[in-house]
């Protein structure tokens, strides 16, 4: 009877090591991210508004922060405080996910109050036009500003107490002026303007409205 040689205890443990790699590449294939430079740079814009948020409550607890409740509001341009962008929504509603998991109280007060489904647009929740309870002594607005330049954007951060406009804490980030940075930096005034530019026809439109058209005589003669 013929028996297979014994190999080192060494070579044993090689070759086992080989077959639990080869168990866990296909694992660790299905589980890598992309590595797309888009998909990494929206990866880093969720990063650097965690670290917004690690700025602003880095020293939770804290007796000024007992009992407020955060309510976010969109981010503006800095040099005009009434027009926002896609941006400035984006850091806002990115921050109420990380104060909410850092055990922060945010309140949601764009709810319209109910949420019908019967058909239109009624299944939206959220109010455009709403009034912040700046009286309330338990309110604190997340608020803030950015500045966008040549190469990076600027972005300062504040949670105000909503009664006297005290400021609670800070955080400020500058942002690196990537693909996905510029363009939802973009302020509603220039994606309005930009979306009517694209809509506009390239060529004029060879098409006679009827109520331009008018009936006429027109004399015929016949030849001799």
């Amino acid at each position: 009877m013929l028996h297979m040689p014994t190999l080192p205890s060494t070579c044993r443990r090689f070759c086992l090591l080989l077959l639990l790699l080869a168990a866990l590449l296909p694992a660790c294939s299905r589980t890598t991210a992309p590595t797309d430079p888009e998909y990494v740079d929206a990866v880093e814009l969720k990063l650097k508004c965690r670290e917004l948020a690690d700025q602003m409550l880095a020293t939770m607890p804290n007796d000024a922060l007992k009992g407020v409740v955060a309510l976010p509001t969109s981010f503006v341009e800095q040099g005009n405080r009434g027009m926002s962008s896609p941006l400035g929504r984006l850091i806002s509603e990115a921050l109420i996910y990380e104060f909410n998991q850092r055990g922060f109280p945010v309140r949601e007060y764009r709810l319209a109050g109910k949420v019908s489904v019967t058909g239109g647009r009624d299944d939206l929740a959220f109010l455009n036009n709403v009034s912040i309870p700046v009286g309330q002594k338990w309110a604190a607005l997340i608020v803030g500003t950015y500045y966008v330049d040549k190469d990076a954007t600027f972005v300062n951060a504040r949670l105000v107490r909503a009664t006297d406009g005290l400021v609670l804490r800070t955080g400020q980030l500058v942002l690196p002026n990537t693909g996905i940075v510029q363009r939802m930096s973009e302020s509603d005034a220039q994606l309005a303007s930009r979306k009517a530019a694209a809509s506009k026809p390239k060529y004029p439109s060879l098409y006679t409205p009827d109520n331009t058209l008018n009936s006429g005589s027109l004399p015929i003669r016949q030849g001799k």
